[in-house]
Parts: C-alpha cells; sequence; structure tokens
C-alpha cells in the first residue's frame, strides 16, 4: 500500500516533463513560423577576403550593384536553406578586408545581432561557439598536410651538389693531379715515361683519391703533405654528399625539427596544431601564395583544413601536389547563426540529409575536382636544398692554400737547383777553358824556344 502513494507522483513528474517537451517543441514551431511569417529578409554576412574563390567568392553586379556569391560553401547553403522553404529572401552583405579584420569580427557582428547569419569557410572552434551557433559541419573534419612530390629523375645522384660545387671539385681534382706531377716526375719513375703515360697517371691517381685508392708510391713529402688536406676535404664532402642523397631519396617526416610550414594568415589552426611543434610558419594569404611556396621550395609542407588542401589539388592538378597525411585537429567548416537561432538546428538537420543522399559530394566534385587546369607560366621549377660552394669555401681555401704553398716551394726548388747546376757547369767550362789556354801557350812557348 505504501508503494501506491509514489504513482502520482511519478504521473506528475511525467506530465511536468511533457509540459517541457510540449512547451519547447511550440516555442521553436512559433520561432521558425514567425520567421516565414513576418517577410523580413535574412540578412547574410559574406567575407570578400576568402584565400580560396572556389569555397566562397564575392561579386559585385557592376549594373544593379548587388552582391553575388559563388562557390562551395555558398552551394550548400543555399541548397539546404531551399530545402527548407522558409518562403523568405536572403540580402547578402558583403563584409570587406581591412586591415587586421578575421573571421572571428565576422562572428562578433552575428553574435552582436547586427546580421542574421554568416556564410563562407568558417571553422567551428569552442572558442566561437560560445557567441554563435554553429551547424553540423558540411566539410570532412581534421587538417591535410600537402607537400610537392619527390623529383624522380635517372640523375638524382647528382642532385645533392650544386653545379658551381660539381664543376669546383672537378677543377681541384686536376689541379691535384698536376700539383703531385710537377713535384714527382723529376724523380719518382711512376710519374714519368710518354706524355700520354704521365697524362695518364696523373689523372687517375687525382680521382683515385675520391675513394683512396690511388697506388701511386710518393717520394717528396710535398706531396704527402698537398695528398693529406685533400683526403681531409674529400672525407667531409662525400660525407656530406652522402647524407643528403639519402636524404633525397627518404620520405621526409613531418615531425622533424625546424621544418619550414606554411600556414593560412590569421588561421585558427596556428594554436590548435603548431602550439607545441617546433616549426617555422610561414603565413599565406592567396592561393597563388601556396603553389608558389610548394614549388619555389620556400617551404617545406602545407597545413591547413582539409578542404583548402583540397582545393589546392584541384587548383593545381600539374603541379605534382600530394596529400601525405590527415589528423582529426579541426572540427570543420560549418554556418553562423545568432546564439538560440532555430535556423541553425534546422540547417543542421538539412546538412545531415544532403551528407546522406550524397548532395554534398556532388557539391564537393563540382568544385574541388582535379581540374586540367595549366599553371601560371611565372611558376619557376623548384630549386632543392642542396650543397653549394659557399658552404663548402673554407675546405677548398685551405686546400688551395696547401698545394699553391707545396708548387712555390718545389719551383723555388727547381730554380735554385737548377742554378746550382748551371754554376757547377760554367766551373767546369772555365777548368776546361783554362786548361786548353795553358796548353796553348805551353805549345808556344816550346816552338818559340826551338
Amino acid at each position: 500500500m505504501a508503494d501506491c502513494r509514489f504513482f502520482p507522483f511519478l504521473i506528475l513528474m511525467l506530465l511536468i516533463f511533457q509540459t517541457l517537451l510540449t512547451a519547447h517543441a511550440t516555442s521553436t514551431f512559433l520561432k521558425s513560423l514567425k520567421l516565414k511569417s513576418n517577410g523580413k529578409k535574412l540578412r547574410i554576412l559574406v567575407p570578400d577576403f576568402s584565400t580560396f574563390p572556389n569555397l566562397v567568392q564575392l561579386t559585385i553586379d557592376p549594373k544593379t550593384n548587388e552582391s553575388g556569391v559563388s562557390g562551395f560553401c555558398w552551394d550548400v547553403f543555399n541548397a539546404a536553406f531551399n530545402a527548407l522553404d522558409y518562403g523568405v529572401g536572403i540580402e547578402i552583405i558583403p563584409y570587406p578586408y581591412k586591415d587586421g579584420r578575421s573571421y572571428n569580427d565576422l562572428i562578433d557582428k552575428v553574435s552582436l545581432k547586427e546580421y542574421d547569419a554568416a556564410i563562407g569557410d568558417i571553422t567551428i572552434t569552442a572558442n566561437r561557439s560560445i557567441y554563435v551557433d554553429f551547424t553540423l559541419p558540411f566539410t570532412d573534419l581534421g587538417t591535410g598536410t600537402i607537400v610537392r612530390d619527390a623529383k624522380k629523375s635517372i640523375w638524382i645522384f647528382l642532385d645533392p651538389l650544386s653545379a658551381d660545387l660539381w664543376i669546383t671539385s672537378a677543377c681541384f681534382f686536376l689541379f691535384l693531379g698536376f700539383v703531385i706531377w710537377f713535384i714527382e716526375h723529376r724523380t719518382n719513375d711512376e710519374f714519368q715515361g710518354s706524355a700520354c703515360q704521365q697524362i695518364g697517371t696523373t689523372v687517375c691517381f687525382a680521382f683515385s683519391t675520391l675513394v683512396y685508392a690511388h697506388r701511386e708510391k710518393l717520394q717528396s713529402n710535398l706531396s704527402r703533405f698537398v695528398v693529406t688536406v685533400w683526403v681531409f676535404v674529400v672525407l667531409v664532402l662525400t660525407s656530406s654528399y652522402t647524407a643528403t642523397l639519402s636524404s633525397l631519396l627518404t620520405i621526409q617526416q613531418i615531425g622533424m625539427k625546424e621544418i619550414e610550414v606554411g600556414l593560412q594568415g590569421a588561421s585558427p589552426l596556428r594554436g590548435a596544431v603548431f602550439k607545441n611543434l617546433n616549426f617555422k610558419i610561414e603565413e599565406l594569404y592567396t592561393h597563388e601564395a601556396y603553389s608558389k611556396a610548394l614549388i619555389n621550395g620556400n617551404v617545406d609542407a602545407i597545413i591547413d583544413e582539409i578542404l583548402y588542401v583540397k582545393t589546392i589539388l584541384a587548383m593545381y592538378p600539374g603541379s605534382h601536389f600530394s596529400l601525405i597525411a590527415t589528423a582529426s585537429t579541426t572540427n570543420g567548416f560549418g554556418f553562423v547563426f545568432q546564439k538560440g537561432s532555430p535556423m541553425a538546428g534546422e540547417m543542421s538537420t538539412q546538412i545531415a540529409k544532403m551528407r546522406e543522399d550524397g548532395t554534398l559530394k556532388a557539391l564537393e566534385d563540382k568544385w574541388l575536382k582535379r581540374e586540367s587546369a595549366m599553371m601560371s607560366k611565372d611558376f619557376s621549377s623548384p630549386s632543392p636544398k642542396i650543397l653549394n660552394l659557399y658552404g663548402f669555401r673554407g675546405l677548398f681555401l685551405i686546400s688551395s692554400v696547401s698545394m699553391a704553398l707545396a708548387l712555390s716551394v718545389s719551383m723555388v726548388s727547381c730554380i735554385v737547383r737548377g742554378n746550382f747546376h748551371v754554376k757547377v757547369k760554367m766551373q767546369l767550362w772555365r777548368c776546361i777553358l783554362q786548361r786548353d789556354v795553358e796548353v796553348h801557350v805551353h805549345d808556344r812557348d816550346m816552338e818559340s824556344s826551338v
């Protein structure tokens, strides 16, 4: 009997709960009905400083001065809005770019009820959701990393060194051979012979130092000194070459330190992705800047919203860009409405239906599919980060000084040795001439006495 006392209480609670649900549904219905019946146009704020015109682009009719919108974001909004059949018009309000303006300023305008909604490539964030209501995201969630495809060439083994470094190294090899030949050929049988034999031996000796395989024995300490210094230079050069070639043949990992990353200016990703990472960030403000930065090697990778990355891949299909990684670190793009607006929920429902029936996919293919558009002709070929002569100027300076010093000492020695031989020969000739004179005088004296 005691349990029966709780039945009226339970019935009362159920009635209260049903009343609250009915009141909420009625309130939502009345708000929607008011929106449909008051005949007032929706004031939609649209930014005119979007980085990617494929997503949202604001146009002004020069004849009527009326604003128009095109792009993927607008088509999604228009399809969802028309499906709801509110029966009200839309007034497009341009939000022009000025110094310091950002999407946060645009959201502030909606939160202050100056405008009814905002559309564009607006990222959903927790902080923004405090002030406005977002619809469900109509794009893929997360970020993407885009890089330029690795250069595939049969001559990739030449890429680690710049052209000036290759030429300088070859010249130094030949100069080394000449210095060793000049020092050794007078006394060393291995550097003697016909002209062709001497040239062949000299060139082979010089380039065999690259793999430390020279077999000719050196007799002069000057030659040994020059070769020792040059072998050290070759060791540093070959080690650097091997390391650089290995990096060119290996897929670069984005997690490496001090990587140069391109990022859209004023992007909310700066805090969401790069807060605890040691990246050098280069801000980019146009889709042309994105492409040029990758092509010219100014950045190693670009990290941005996945839809931005898809747009780049669609706009520049011949650029050999690749999406190499994705991460669910952002919430995608959504449409912005005033806090408490019933349209946010109704538009979210319609976006969900569009995702299920394939409408969103069709619109994405329309605007973001890979087209055959050619790139601008002023885009230059990428310049890989390679070893150049400037970085090795100290080593070549040391080697050139050692070679020049050894060559100078050898030349002075030859001159001194040559002068000594000349003096000896002159003394011999003097002795011979003096002896001939004495003999001639003696013979003449003998003839006179006779």
